[in-house]
């Protein structure tokens, strides 16, 4: 039995996902995930959201709302989703760090 680390691609926190993106990131590694767990391998597959960058400040800015309102919105939203969808994650989390605007 082997130790497998499966790293999903972190999300854009700055709106809600959708099923393309979700068949983009979640869907190839949740199968790969599921198929090592069957194989007797000890899988953690890990994600969150990524809460930095130019996106996150301008859809903040647009609807009034600090980033860190927005991406505490959009984690738990899309953590949501992908609870609903089945997926396997053992954790996905957030980056929690301070945004700030200059």
């Amino acid at each position: 039995m082997a130790r497998v680390l499966s790293a999903v691609a972190w999300p854009y926190a700055n709106g809600p996902r959708h099923i393309g993106h979700v068949a983009g990131f979640g869907v190839p590694s949740d199968v790969f995930s599921r198929y090592m767990r069957m194989a007797g391998h000890d899988v953690l597959m890990v994600s969150g959201t990524d809460e930095h960058g130019t996106p996150i400040l301008v859809t903040a800015d647009a609807e009034g709302i600090s980033p860190r309102q927005l991406a505490d919105t959009n984690n738990a939203a899309i953590v949501r989703d992908l609870v609903d969808l089945g997926m396997s994650y053992d954790l996905f989390t957030g980056q929690r760090r301070e945004i700030t605007t200059v």
